[in-house]
């Protein structure tokens, strides 16, 4: 069937390859992203040229009275990615409440708006997938600040309150763990560096190789599909063995 997928922090990395891995003929990508509309159009261009329709959403997710007009905007939603996450490296000894704040705003109370905002519609169809993208940090404490590590730890309870209460209604929520992989964002945060901040956690992972935003691709096509009726209230790790659940 057709589906309209909202993907949030579509722009680049790991929004950008699950939009393109998603894209098919029929489907409609809402590609969110925050003034980076030259990006996302290069981004709904691929979409385009596998088939699927796209289109740009503009919204600021530490605000949410803009989250409430994404939503809207978007309109009926059959597949929510709450892939957007605000980095945080800033350790505890120096962390400031607006930076605590922020951090969850973007990472947690975006998500939870946004599927409240759009479940509904989910649920009046009796059909829906929301995934949570997380993160390996949880389990591991670390290499990110607490802001991060505690926002997606309160992401993965959010994943599994929404599961056990939109289940009846037809709608699967899981949590898609990244794992150490290499995007746009993690260069930058890491000056460049980004492939040797990843060495040692490439290391201890059971399949030893930098890894793709692509990778993730596959599991999330399973976690919307039909045939994951019955997967719901999970968190899958998809880094290369680097924590096991």
């Amino acid at each position: 069937m057709s589906q309209r997928i909202l993907i949030t922090g579509a722009r680049r990395g790991i929004g950008a390859a699950l939009a393109v891995g998603l894209a098919r003929p029929g489907h409609t990508l809402l590609l969110h992203h925050l003034d980076a509309a030259a990006e996302a159009e290069a981004v709904a261009g691929l979409c385009h040229d596998l088939g699927a329709n796209a289109e740009l959403l503009d919204a600021d997710l530490a605000d949410p009275a803009a989250v409430a007009r994404l939503a809207a905007e978007a309109g009926p939603v059959d597949v929510l990615i709450n892939n957007a996450a605000r980095a945080s490296n800033v350790p505890f000894g120096s962390l400031a409440l607006d930076e605590w704040a922020q951090t969850f705003a973007v990472n947690v109370t975006a998500p939870m708006l946004l599927s409240q905002a759009l479940a509904t519609g989910m649920a009046e169809r009796g059909w829906g997938r929301i995934v949570n993208v997380v993160s390996p940090t949880v389990r591991m404490g670390g290499p990110s600040g607490p802001s991060y590590v505690a926002s997606k730890a309160a992401l993965i309870g959010l994943t599994r309150s929404l599961a056990r209460s939109l289940g009846p209604l037809g709608i699967t929520v899981n949590a898609l763990s990244p794992g150490a992989i290499r995007t746009e964002g993690e260069a930058e945060l890491a000056g460049g560096r980004d492939a040797e901040s990843h060495a040692p956690l490439v290391a201890t992972q059971a399949v030893p190789r930098s890894l793709v935003p692509e990778d993730l691709v596959a599991t999330a096509r399973l976690l919307v599909s039909d045939g994951a009726g019955a997967l719901t209230g999970q968190v899958i790790e998809v880094g290369g063995g680097l924590v096991f659940r």
